[in-house]
């Protein structure tokens, strides 16, 4: 024998069995088979830890509800008061805002139905020392119609459907000659006071021209909704000046043989649109 370690080696395997080849080829085997079962046993564990880990990051922190303290123990009690004995102030009502006063309606005054006594001039208006004629003194040659007649003026016109008239006459004996101041107040359907008034202003104009003074219009809207005044010759060389005065239907005629300052007569036609 070469040396000392191969002889030792010799004689502990000098005894020793050996396996048969076909002992070796089924223990190598068996050894595979189980290698592999182990390899997958450990794939599907890391499988199953994997899919929990995921499902863990995706349902996210779970927040626990924080422990809330009971209020009557973290609420100091509060001693009950007694009732107060003070008397009650009274509210003090001039702080309380001024309440609106109460609405006024605007009425209008009732329709007109008639011409009244009130609705007509009156001493006063005229002046001193005038009075009212009694009704059988009234006559009605002085109205406009009658006076355009007199001038030759066409009475080709408007004829307006009449309502209600009342006739007036004044006379103030103090006077030299007696003047006299004639009024004749109507009331007319609807519009027709207006349409009348405006045929009257279209046919003066075309009065003859031959007279001292022939008819004409001398002023224009001094009073009520519409108003004229129209002097004239009387044929003896005095003046008479009458005024035509409209307020709604109603249009009432006023002259005066023996007129006073134009300024006059209309004062005495604003006295008149007022009664009406």
């Amino acid at each position: 024998m070469p040396d000392q370690a191969f002889r030792s080696l010799f004689t502990e395997t000098e005894n020793t069995r050996w396996d048969s080849m076909t002992e070796v080829r089924a223990r190598a085997r068996r050894r595979t088979v189980g290698q592999t079962v182990a390899v997958a046993g450990i794939a599907v564990v890391s499988m199953v830890a994997g899919g929990v880990a995921v499902a863990q990051v995706r349902q996210g922190p779970v927040t626990t509800p924080a422990a809330t303290s009971s209020p009557s123990a973290s609420r100091p009690s509060v001693p009950s008061l007694p009732p107060s004995t003070s008397p009650t102030t009274p509210a003090d009502s001039s702080s309380k805002p001024a309440a609106p006063p109460p609405a006024t309606t605007k009425s209008s005054p009732p329709p007109i139905t008639e011409i009244t006594s009130a609705m007509m001039l009156q001493p006063q208006d005229v002046g001193s020392g005038f009075t009212v004629l009694p009704p059988s003194d009234y006559h009605g040659d002085w109205i406009f119609e009658a006076g355009a007649n007199s001038q030759g003026c066409s009475v080709d016109g408007f004829r307006p459907k009449m309502v209600s008239q009342r006739w007036r006459s004044l006379r103030n004996d103090d006077e030299q000659d007696s003047m006299y101041v004639e009024q004749r107040t109507v009331l007319y359907l609807k519009g027709h006071a207006a349409k009348y008034l405006q045929d009257i202003r279209r046919r003066i104009p075309d009065c003859p021209q031959d007279r001292s003074s022939p008819m004409e219009i001398t002023a224009e809207g001094f009073a009520g909704d519409d108003a004229l005044m129209v002097a004239s010759d009387n044929g003896d060389g005095s003046i008479s000046k009458r005024v035509l005065v409209r307020k709604g239907d109603v249009l009432t005629d006023i002259w005066r043989k023996k007129a006073p300052s134009d300024s006059a007569m209309r004062e005495l036609a604003r006295k008149a649109a007022a009664r009406l």
